[in-house]
């Protein structure tokens, strides 16, 4: 309507004319670019708070937008972990068709600031070769596990230890890291998974204050039926 309007306020026959400047023409055509100018300032603001990608993304816009898409807020986090996080959760799921493969849930965990490298619990090993699955305690080579369900001789751990107190953490089914230590892997690891370092023997390091941020985004990707160790550090 206003864009309307404007044309008509002009020569219809492309001809040059002179507005006399501080004349009362001129004084409207600069307050109707003031106003656009306006309008385009704070739709830019509103987009800045929307989408954490750039830099006046502040952390009241993170808090409103972690609360919007039910991600933990802690304002001990860096703001740029929180941006990182934020940013994939708006892309979730996309049109990735294998979003519960591991090199999914190892992508989407990077791409939330988490160092930490998805393994499969298969292995094609053994003469003659076949697909093998293991133990925690076969992986790093150190004796750790619940002693009670009988994965470990009762010399490596005391009765009734837990992952913990190697260092060695369960993801299952709770955000609550101590409702995990007892979870029955039974004896079929197939539906198991490791989260370690750059390598299946070395551990990731992750931000303690990250740590409950970090199971709830495992349990958003995992398939509900596995369950997995983390060989984490949380500093």
């Amino acid at each position: 309507m206003i864009h309307t309007l404007l044309i008509r306020l002009f020569p219809q026959k492309g001809r040059a004319f002179k507005i006399p400047y501080m004349g009362i023409f001129w004084r409207f055509l600069r307050a109707i670019s003031l106003s656009f100018g306006r309008a385009l300032s704070a739709a830019t603001s509103v987009f800045d708070s929307i989408f954490p990608d750039n830099d006046n993304f502040t952390a009241d816009d993170a808090e409103i937008q972690e609360r919007l898409y039910g991600l933990p807020t802690n304002s001990s986090v860096p703001l740029a972990d929180r941006k990182l996080a934020i940013y994939r959760r708006m892309a979730h799921p996309g049109e990735q068709p294998a979003r519960q493969g591991a090199l999914f849930i190892q992508q989407q965990l990077q791409a939330a600031g988490f160092d930490v490298y998805v393994y499969e619990n298969r292995f094609f090993e053994g003469s003659p070769a076949s697909w093998i699955t293991k133990t925690p305690t076969e992986i790093l080579g150190v004796g750790v596990g619940f002693a009670a369900y009988g994965l470990f001789g009762y010399g490596e751990l005391g009765y009734g230890d837990t992952f913990a107190l190697s260092g060695v953490t369960v993801i299952a089914n709770y955000l609550e890291e101590a409702k995990d230590e007892y979870f029955n892997f039974g004896s079929n690891y197939r539906s198991s998974f490791f989260i370690a370092g750059a390598t299946i023997t070395t551990f990731a390091d992750v931000p303690a204050v990250r740590k409950t941020e970090l199971r709830q985004l495992l349990l958003t990707l995992k398939p509900t039926n596995t369950a997995g160790w983390l060989f984490v550090n949380f500093t």
